[in-house]
């Protein structure tokens, strides 16, 4: 997979973002190993990254699922919300609830915002809505928020400037 990935709209469907650092780490996961995956997964990901609107991760809004978030989401009809990480194909050993953004539901959750909706082909072939509930913890958010509260400059110290003339 060389090349950008355009946005491209689909009006059947709510607008996803997705932030420019994962569509970078997607786009060399899927490069190197795309022919060991499913063919249906990776199309089915690949589509959603086209449509995706891509962001900087510090302007992602934090309602939004991206890699790394952990999410709560209810499949249309069922009894009680699942809460998952969305993660890399891979980490399963070190996330209990990590969920692969090669499996439908992974693809399926990348980009939306609490509130959204999406419809994907479950594994008979019947059409599956699930919706976002509330997004836990979303890496992007936890970075602003440690960011914010680190101090600018060491209690204690002097700093003086001299400007020689």
């Amino acid at each position: 997979m060389t090349g950008a990935i355009l946005h491209v709209p689909d009006t059947r469907r709510h607008d996803i973002m997705v932030t420019k650092g994962d569509l970078d780490n997607l786009q060399c996961l899927l490069s190197i190993h795309a022919t060991h995956w499913s063919w249906k997964s990776v199309e089915y990901l690949v589509r959603e990254l086209m449509r995706a609107t891509i962001v900087d991760e510090s302007s992602i809004p934090t309602d939004v699922v991206t890699m790394g978030s952990r999410v709560e989401y209810r499949e249309e009809g069922g009894n009680s919300n699942q809460v998952v990480t969305l993660s890399y194909p891979g980490e399963r050993e070190f996330v209990d609830d990590a969920i692969s953004v090669l499996t439908p539901i992974g693809a399926a959750l990348l980009g939306l915002a609490v509130g959204q909706s999406i419809c994907y082909a479950g594994p008979d072939g019947r059409p599956i809505t699930l919706t976002v509930t509330r997004v836990v913890y979303q890496p992007e958010a936890n970075s602003r928020l440690r960011s914010k509260s680190r101090p600018r400059s060491v209690p204690g110290q002097v700093v003086s400037i001299s400007e020689d003339r």
